[in-house]
């Protein structure tokens, strides 16, 4: 019994191992691309420059990876979940203030990625990300709070864009400060 228990456990060690090894991989080959898209546009990119920059085999790379757009739409969607988780910690409605300061600071540190991101024309797939993350805890027949949740994604996505681009001049509280003065001169 105890040799089974102890194959069960090696098996355990190597199954952590591997999938250990994959997500080293696909952070190697997912920062591959964002360096090289500093040096050179999207599409002069080619799949022997990521394995290169990256040290990783063309074998590892098609097996985390089927095309350099499978990259982004990884790195989409590492952006989208650290705001989405962001903004989720407070209630816009009770909280707006934290709530945009809380996204500004959790953004900050993929400014970058988001940069490289909308330079490789991915803007709309990165709204669109944020709308089906908003989405995914809204009941279907809630039409209210469906489209509560597009204003919202809108409006982050297009602060977060201009907010960026700008090379974010104005800091973290002033820009959440921006953005309550502009919800509270809405009419309700």
């Amino acid at each position: 019994m105890s040799e089974k228990k102890t194959e069960l456990q090696r098996m355990e060690v190597l199954r952590l191992s591997n999938l250990e090894s994959n997500r080293i991989t696909k952070e190697c080959i997912e920062s591959a691309l964002v360096l090289l898209m500093k040096e050179k546009t999207y599409t002069e990119i080619t799949i022997t420059d990521i394995v290169k920059r990256a040290g990783v085999s063309r074998t590892a790379y098609y097996r985390n990876y089927s095309s350099k757009e499978d990259i982004l739409h990884s790195l989409v969607k590492e952006v989208v979940n650290n705001v989405t988780t962001s903004m989720s910690k407070y209630d816009p409605y009770n909280d707006l203030y934290k709530f945009w300061l809380e996204m500004f600071y959790a953004s900050k540190p993929f400014s970058e990625t988001f940069q490289i991101l909308l330079n490789a024309n991915m803007g709309e797939t990165l709204l669109f990300q944020i709308n089906k993350k908003l989405q995914e805890e809204v009941p279907e027949n809630d039409l209210v709070n469906q489209y509560g949740q597009f204003f919202w994604g809108g409006a982050v996505y297009a602060i977060l864009t201009e907010w960026i681009r700008n090379d974010m001049q104005q800091t973290e509280k002033e820009m959440a400060t921006i953005c309550c003065t502009i919800l509270n001169s809405v009419p309700r």
